[in-house]
């Protein structure tokens, strides 16, 4: 390992730079922060060593991604690698993988229908713009609280006020990530803000509890895509956004262990997206569920996957033969953004 030094550097190995945790929660704190980004930019593929019946908060994990960091837990033998499985006596073998499908079972039941959200919109360069109004939508749509903090790292300690938080954001262009959170940690997003050529891009990622375990798809469905429209109705240029709906807690938390398979509730196309498609939506409605919504001019398109006409993945598959590869290409290739 080249010359790295960090108080929360346990040990090196090759290109890996090590932290420990005995904590029975990953929380994504500012010690933990600071790692992430020193390791990082010092060259190195950071790597969290926690308990093997630790749980790691969505920012943890989140975070963890972003910085292309590994996450091991100890096992008999060695480490494991939660993401692939692998197993070694070493973490350099362990992140080699290929691994065995995960067997075991998770710590508890889970007690909620957890929404994984993505969305994303684009706004003009004006003094008037408030950043974070859809991520309000989300909260509130998904989760029933509202935004209450934010942060650069957990816990979120600042009391949440959009027009300051919209000062500070700008204050910290041309690029800045935070973390929400709202509901009592219910509600816990990553903000991601941009300056663009013309505007600013927002993207927001987060997860909430949706509802309870055994709640029929379709309400859930229904649930995502009327949020997803307003979100749509609420800012002058939304660009992609999707609800994914997977078994876990209303905690956020998830144990070291696999993550559950997602299932596609819901998604919006903008409409930079829907131009360059050049799909007839009306035609496409009459096979699939889609409503436009936002601007009568530039609607954005609303696509629910309700599992009744096969399931929810099944009807996204259908409707993404529809639009076409090639125009799908296109669309991410130039007219989404």
């Amino acid at each position: 390992m080249t010359q790295f030094e960090h108080p929360l550097l346990d040990f090196g190995e090759g290109p890996y730079a090590c932290t420990e945790s005995f904590a029975a929660t990953i929380h994504f704190s500012e010690p933990l922060a600071d790692f992430l980004t020193a390791a990082h930019g010092a060259g190195l593929t950071p790597v969290v060593v926690a308990r093997a019946d630790a749980w790691w908060s969505f920012a943890a994990r989140f975070y963890c991604e972003a910085f292309g960091a590994r996450r091991l837990v100890w096992v008999s033998g060695g480490f494991m690698d939660l993401d692939s499985g692998a197993r070694g006596g070493t973490v350099s073998e362990a992140c080699a993988g290929p691994g065995e499908p995960w067997t075991g079972e998770w710590p508890s039941e889970p007690d909620a229908l957890q929404a994984v959200v993505m969305a994303s919109a684009h706004h003009s360069a004006s003094v008037e713009v408030e950043i974070g109004s859809f991520a309000e939508i989300l909260a509130e749509g998904l989760a029933g609280c509202g935004i209450s903090a934010w942060g650069a790292h957990e816990p979120a300690p600042l009391v949440w006020e959009k027009r300051r938080y919209t000062e500070y954001l700008r204050s910290q262009m041309p690029t800045i990530r935070t973390f929400l959170s709202g509901g009592g940690g219910v509600f816990q997003g990553v903000h991601s803000v941009s300056r663009t050529p013309t505007g600013v891009m927002e993207i927001v990622t987060a997860t909430m509890p949706v509802a309870p375990i055994g709640t029929p798809f379709p309400q859930v469905a229904s649930t995502a895509t009327d949020v997803l429209s307003q979100v749509a109705d609420s800012v002058s240029m939304p660009m992609i956004g999707s609800v994914c709906v997977m078994p876990g807690w209303r905690s956020g938390a998830y144990p070291s262990a696999p993550t559950p398979a997602i299932v596609p509730a819901a998604v919006l196309i903008g409409p930079r997206a829907v131009r360059a498609l050049g799909v007839d939506l009306e035609a496409l409605a009459t096979e699939h569920r889609i409503s436009a919504a936002g601007r009568r001019r530039l609607p954005s398109v609303i696509a629910g996957f309700d599992g009744v006409s096969g399931t929810p993945w099944q009807q996204a598959k259908s409707l993404a033969e529809a639009f076409g590869e090639s125009a799908i290409v296109g669309a991410l290739d130039g007219g989404g953004r």
